[in-house]
């Protein structure tokens, strides 16, 4: 892998899409402020999701007729212009509205970064999206430390949601604005469905639905689970859930060197079976540093997930603009179903039973995976 102008700026659009989407660290607090229900919360993080399926789903011509470099434009500006409506928002309107933007960008930057990622870095590709992809994580953990010392020191959480947000994305433009952005060379992009067909595509691109149900919706609802099961304050709750992060970034950095001695498929089965036992503790506790270490524990054991299932699914075909549709359409049905999912389960049984769906999720992330191991076996 190598660093130049535009890999540590796609590092930093990373950063700034988990910046501008990092609304589980603020819900609490905009649930208390505009009187919001479980579900309507949810909403903000799910947006996100129904783009990335929108998009995957239909912009086939679009993503065909556009260059690399405007699309990752166009999703940087959506980034910072929905944070900014979403941090400035005083009612649920504005709320929903930043966060639709947002999460438009967001999805623009899901689906091209992965195709300029393995185009620009041929020879080092599944180390170069670990390794970007632990910027978000890293974005993620200042956030909940950043509004957690807002919360203590009578400062709103909306200077410290937007002040970063757009110091970042100015890195973003002065890093890649005259950087080349790669394009691909299919003249003629495959359908979505002629990938399924494709051995073994179905099944990594199921565990990439998995791993992301469970990143996100734990993203989301961790700091929610912090205070309501452990009885941690605002400001506490928030804070506590940097070590879920914490561990994704130090998992990801890691990724390099371990699969120098493992294969990628023993890691991702070791990566399910490790975020299941991490799990127990933070679900269950007791007592609020258990929990924290096994947050902390679910954030190293799940980071491999997502960069590696996206590597295994690249690595079954050329065509990188039709291969990152499938992703994003793999992280859209994740990022859609799993704050939704634990928002609506939530209002109706309570957030301990919520997260039941979790371990589930898990559990068929590994069957998944362990399908496709004896499979290629036999």
């Amino acid at each position: 892998m190598r660093w130049d102008r535009l890999t540590f700026g796609i590092g930093l659009s990373y950063a700034l899409l988990a910046w501008s989407l990092g609304y589980g660290a603020v819900l609490p607090e905009l649930r208390d402020e505009l009187h919001m229900s479980a579900s309507v919360a949810a909403v903000h993080g799910s947006l996100f999701g129904v783009c990335l399926l929108v998009f995957a789903a239909f912009g086939s011509r679009f993503f065909a007729a556009v260059a690399n470099r405007t699309v990752f434009a166009l999703g940087v500006a959506g980034m910072l212009g929905g944070g900014i409506l979403f941090g400035l928002g005083r009612s649920v309107t504005l709320t929903l509205g930043g966060a639709g933007i947002a999460g438009a960008g967001a999805a623009l930057l899901v689906i091209v970064v992965p195709s300029v990622v393995f185009l620009h870095q041929p020879d080092a590709s599944t180390q170069a999206m670990s390794t970007l992809n632990a910027f978000p994580m890293a974005s993620a953990t200042l956030l909940p430390i950043a509004v957690g010392a807002a919360l203590a020191g009578s400062i709103t959480w909306r200077f410290a949601y937007l002040a970063p947000l757009l110091a970042i994305a100015i890195g973003v433009a002065l890093a890649t604005g005259r950087s080349p952005v790669p394009d691909g060379d299919v003249a003629t992009p495959m359908a979505l469905s002629e990938l399924f067909r494709i051995p073994q595509f179905t099944k990594r691109w199921f565990a990439l639905v998995c791993g992301v149900f469970v990143e996100i919706g734990t993203g989301i609802w961790a700091a929610s689970i912090m205070r309501n099961e452990g009885g941690a304050s605002k400001g506490l709750a928030a804070t506590l859930t940097v070590g879920f992060f914490v561990g994704m970034a130090i998992g990801r950095v890691a990724i390099s060197n371990l699969l120098r001695r493992f294969d990628g498929g023993a890691i991702l089965m070791a990566s399910f079976i490790a975020s299941a036992v991490a799990l127990a503790p933070f679900l269950l506790g007791p007592g609020l540093p258990v929990r924290v270490f096994g947050l902390t524990l679910l954030g190293l054991a799940l980071s491999p997930v997502y960069p590696l299932s996206i590597a295994r699914m690249f690595a079954l075909h050329h065509d990188t603009a039709t291969l990152g549709r499938a992703a994003a359409l793999a992280s859209g049905v994740g990022v859609t179903a799993g704050p939704l999912l634990l928002g609506a389960l939530s209002d109706h049984v309570g957030l301990r039973w919520a997260t039941a769906v979790l371990p589930a999720f898990l559990l068929v992330g590994l069957l998944t995976i362990s399908a496709r191991r004896v499979s290629s076996i036999a």
